[in-house]
């Protein structure tokens, strides 16, 4: 069983163009904590400078059984008030983003990677205070990113404010030379969205030799990106409070998910420290090999 409730003004859709097919809207899951409405006010942004829709998911595993036949899901009230006020939430940061919500039974983690293969971006909201009502979504912040085909940002609850002048922050030397290729084409179209500069640290061990890449081309980057400022800081072998020292606060911070895959369903333990102390919403991109998964394999393991 799937509820679904479209924004009224759309009305029933009709048939997909090959413009209008999955892959536009910006995901982001809620389970009625005040960090997931913060993570619904930056989708319902990010979405506007996408020109993009908005879906809202709330993953329910309590809704598995029924009441009767005919009788609606002992819990469905709880969940339709939960996705109702994420869309009030949405609506009241830009009415001008189309946006649905929609109730799913199932494991969060299952759902929402489920839901990713038809998405452009996955945004969740995250809490490092342990508030039982939020230890869920924390939970999800670290198994999604790990195993999403898509990027996903996790916004926490506390973050000092939302540096609008601070430029967005690019970390490479996480993966493989084409990780930090999408690590940097991700950074700088968010930077162009927002309007500020951009900031690359590059974080590759001084010994590791590898291949050529336009990331360390400034000629390059001024093709692809004309009239974006970027500037290089070199951290090698940085350690984890190193990299938040070198770029918080900043509008959004984006790094390499690494390699998680069905042997390892979480995020490793940098990335880990990061998502409990980073004060910024963070992105991570998912390595491009991942790109090329079964998304199944991907969803059936959700240990």
């Amino acid at each position: 069983m799937t509820t679904s409730t479209p924004t009224a003004p759309l009305g029933r859709p009709g048939p997909e163009s090959a413009e209008d097919r999955p892959g536009r809207e910006v995901l982001v899951g809620v389970d009625g904590s005040e960090c997931g409405l913060g993570a619904v006010r930056w989708a319902a942004r990010e979405a506007a400078r996408r020109d993009a829709p908005l879906r809202i998911v709330h993953a329910a595993p309590y809704l598995g059984s029924h009441g009767g036949a005919g009788a609606s899901p002992p819990g469905l009230v709880r969940a339709r008030h939960i996705t109702a006020q994420a869309y009030t939430v949405a609506r009241h940061t830009d009415p001008r983003v189309p946006t649905t919500t929609q109730v799913v039974p199932g494991h969060p983690t299952g759902v929402l990677l489920h839901a990713a293969t038809t998405g452009q971006l996955v945004v969740l909201g995250s809490s490092a205070t342990g508030a039982a009502d939020e230890l869920v979504l924390a939970s999800v912040a670290v198994r999604v990113p790990a195993r999403s085909p898509q990027p996903v940002v996790v916004v926490p609850r506390r973050r000092s404010g939302e540096a609008p002048d601070r430029p967005v922050v690019a970390v490479l030397g996480v993966g493989d030379r084409s990780d930090d290729e999408a690590v940097a084409s991700f950074a700088a179209d968010a930077a162009e969205r927002t309007g500020t500069g951009l900031t690359v640290l590059q974080t590759r061990p001084p010994r590791r030799s590898v291949p050529d890449s336009w990331v360390d081309d400034a000629d390059e980057w001024a093709r692809r990106h004309p009239g974006l400022s970027a500037t290089r800081t070199e951290l090698p072998a940085a350690r984890a409070d190193q990299l938040l020292g070198a770029s918080c606060p900043a509008p959004l911070l984006v790094i390499s998910a690494g390699s998680g895959t069905l042997l390892h369903r979480h995020l490793d333990g940098p990335h880990r420290w990061l998502l409990r102390h980073c004060t910024s919403p963070m992105a991570l991109v998912p390595p491009v090999h991942r790109r090329d998964q079964e998304p199944r394999e991907e969803i059936i393991a959700l240990g």
